[in-house]
C-alpha cells in the first residue's frame, strides 16, 4: 500500500496503462464526511475541479437518498451519480426519480428478522423510515421522529433492513430468505435484497456510460465499501478506515476529518 501524503503532485497516472481515473466513487460517512457529517469546502472545491476536468462522481452510502441528499447539498450541480439504502437505490444527486431499485419484500425481511433473533431492528422504505419497538435513535442519518411499528407492514418494500446486532452473524445466516448483509459501524447489520450493494450499483452506472472498473477510483472505510475498493483500478482507504478495508485498498490518505479525499483528488487529479 502506498501514502498519498509521501506522493508527489501533479497528477501521476494510477490506472493501469498510465490512464488518469475517469469515475471517482466515494462513501460518505467516515470517508468524504467530516466528523461533523458535511462536505467541507476544501472536499466540495476539489471535486468541483475534478468535475469540472472531465471526472464522473459518484457518491455512495448506506443512508436513505433523503438523508443522503441532506448532506450533500454543497455538492449539489456537479452532475454526481446517487448510491443510496447501500445501492438499494441508484438514480442522481440532482434528480429525486430512482433509475434503479432492489428492494426486498416485507415478507422476507420479517424472515430475515426471525433469523436474527430478537434484535432491535429499523427498516427504510421508499417513503421513509419506519422504527422496531427496541430501536434507539443511534444513526448519523437520523430517524428519531420516525413512527414504531410492532412488525415490519405489508404496505411497502424494504430497501434496508437494519438491526443491532453485537456479534456479526455467520455471512451464510441469511441465505434461507434470499438477502445478503453487511455493516457500516460496529454493531449494525445492514440487510439488503440481492443486487443492492455498492458494487452492483456502480456497475450498472458504469455500463450506461460505457466504461469500466479500471476507470474507477473508489475510497472507503467501512466493511460495506469492500466491494467497491476490490472492485476499482484504484482503491483508496482513508487513514481512519477498519483493518480489513486498509488492508484492501492499493493507497492510504489521510483521515476523513483532515479532508483525506480532497487530499488525494487535488494531488492526482487536479
Amino acid at each position: 500500500m502506498t501514502s498519498t501524503d509521501t506522493a508527489p503532485t501533479g497528477g501521476r497516472p494510477h490506472l493501469p496503462g498510465g490512464a488518469r481515473p475517469a469515475v471517482v466513487v466515494s462513501d460518505l460517512d467516515g470517508t468524504l464526511l467530516n466528523a461533523d457529517g458535511k462536505v467541507a469546502e476544501r472536499t466540495r472545491r476539489a471535486l468541483g475541479a475534478a468535475v469540472a476536468g472531465g471526472v464522473h462522481l459518484v457518491l455512495a452510502t448506506a443512508r436513505p437518498a433523503w438523508s443522503a441528499r441532506q448532506v450533500l447539498l454543497p455538492l449539489r450541480g456537479l452532475g454526481a451519480s446517487l448510491v443510496s439504502s447501500n445501492g438499494a437505490v441508484t438514480g442522481e444527486l440532482d434528480d429525486p426519480r430512482p433509475r434503479r431499485v432492489r428492494a426486498m419484500a416485507p415478507a422476507r425481511v420479517r424472515e430475515a428478522l426471525a433469523l436474527l433473533g430478537p434484535v432491535p431492528w429499523a427498516v427504510d422504505r421508499p417513503s421513509g423510515r419506519l422504527l422496531g419497538p427496541d430501536w434507539p435513535d443511534v444513526l448519523s442519518s437520523g430517524g428519531a421522529g420516525a413512527p414504531r411499528v410492532e412488525e415490519v407492514p405489508d404496505d411497502e418494500d424494504v430497501l434496508c433492513l437494519m438491526a443491532l446486532c453485537p456479534d456479526p452473524p455467520p455471512p451464510s445466516l441469511l441465505d434461507p430468505a434470499g438477502l445478503c448483509w453487511t455493516s457500516s459501524d460496529a454493531g449494525l447489520v445492514e440487510v439488503s435484497a440481492p443486487g443492492a450493494d455498492k458494487r452492483s450499483a456502480v456497475s450498472w452506472l458504469l455500463d450506461r456510460r460505457g466504461l469500466d472498473w479500471s476507470t474507477v477510483v473508489a475510497f472507503g472505510d467501512a466493511p460495506n465499501d469492500l466491494s467497491l475498493l476490490r472492485s476499482a483500478a484504484t482503491a483508496v482507504a482513508v487513514a481512519n478506515a477498519v483493518s480489513v478495508v486498509r488492508s484492501s485498498a492499493t493507497e492510504l490518505t489521510a483521515g476523513h476529518d483532515e479532508d483525506g479525499v480532497a487530499m488525494w483528488v487535488e494531488r492526482n487529479l487536479l
